[in-house]
């Protein structure tokens, strides 16, 4: 589900039916943060898409987590990498 509302928002930006996430927000009656994260899950490899939608994350990576800070498109982004850490600052 958070797949398919990150892909339908980000295409309602993407063709001019809202101007931001904060007007997603608003139409939707949720926090634009939401969305914001939500949004970012369409930046995301596609191995670790299959994982989300195969429910096979391992077990130290959420979705909230590839929400809140997906990993680089760059580089090697992958299921392995997991997300960034927080506590050292480094990806």
């Amino acid at each position: 589900m958070a797949l398919a509302r990150g892909h339908r928002w980000l295409a309602m930006l993407e063709s001019g039916e809202v101007k931001s996430l904060k007007e997603i927000g608003v139409r939707e009656g949720i926090d634009s943060s939401y969305v914001s994260r939500m949004v970012n899950l369409t930046t995301l490899a596609p191995d670790i898409v299959a994982a989300i939608l195969d429910d096979a994350l391992p077990n130290h990576i959420t979705l909230f987590d590839l929400a809140v800070d997906p990993p680089a498109l760059s580089g090697g982004q992958g299921l392995a990498a997991g997300p960034r850490s927080r506590q050292s600052g480094q990806g």
